[in-house]
C-alpha cells in the first residue's frame, strides 16, 4: 500500500519549484497582444505566452525580396525573462515557401534584437543556410500589452 502522506512533500516540492521556473520564464518577458515590427517592415504578433513561457501568434513578412509576403503565417516559439526564441514555418492555406525561419535574442531598452537563419527544404550543407538579424520594435498595430524587461 502507498503511504500517500510521506508523498506530499515531495508533491509540494515539485510544485514549488515548477511555480518558480513559470514565474521565472514569463517575468519580464513577452507578455500576450502585442505587436513587433522590423527595419523591412515585417512584423511579430505575439498573441499569447502561457506559463511556461511558450508563445505562440503570427508573422507577416514584407522583406524585399523574400516570397510568402502580405499574408499570416503562424508563429511558435519561446520566451524566458528578456530572452526570447520564435519560428516560423513558411507555409499557410495561401502560399508555401518551402522553407523555416528561425530567430532567437533578447529584449532590452524597448526592442527585440535577433539574430536570424532560413533553411530551405532540401538543403545539404550550412552554407545553405541564409543568416541575418532583425530589430523589433513596438509597432502600434494591434497593441495592447508590451515587452518588459527585468
Amino acid at each position: 500500500m502507498i503511504n500517500f502522506r510521506a508523498w506530499i512533500p515531495v508533491f509540494f516540492l515539485a510544485f514549488c519549484i515548477n511555480s518558480a521556473l513559470a514565474k521565472d520564464a514569463t517575468q519580464g518577458g513577452v507578455q500576450a497582444l502585442s505587436a513587433w515590427t522590423n527595419q523591412s517592415g515585417s512584423t511579430l504578433y505575439i498573441q499569447s505566452v502561457d506559463p511556461s513561457g511558450s508563445l505562440s501568434g503570427y508573422y507577416i513578412n514584407r522583406a524585399a525580396g523574400y516570397g510568402c509576403q502580405n499574408t499570416p503565417y503562424p508563429v511558435t516559439g519561446w520566451v524566458y525573462g528578456t530572452a526570447i526564441t520564435f519560428t516560423v514555418l513558411w507555409e499557410n492555406a495561401t502560399e508555401s515557401c518551402n522553407s523555416i525561419t528561425a530567430w532567437t535574442g533578447f529584449y532590452y531598452q524597448g526592442q527585440i534584437t535577433t539574430l536570424w537563419q532560413l533553411v530551405i527544404n532540401g538543403s545539404t550543407s550550412t552554407g545553405q543556410i541564409i543568416s541575418g538579424e532583425d530589430i523589433f520594435k513596438p509597432s502600434q498595430q494591434k497593441k495592447s500589452k508590451t515587452l518588459k524587461g527585468k
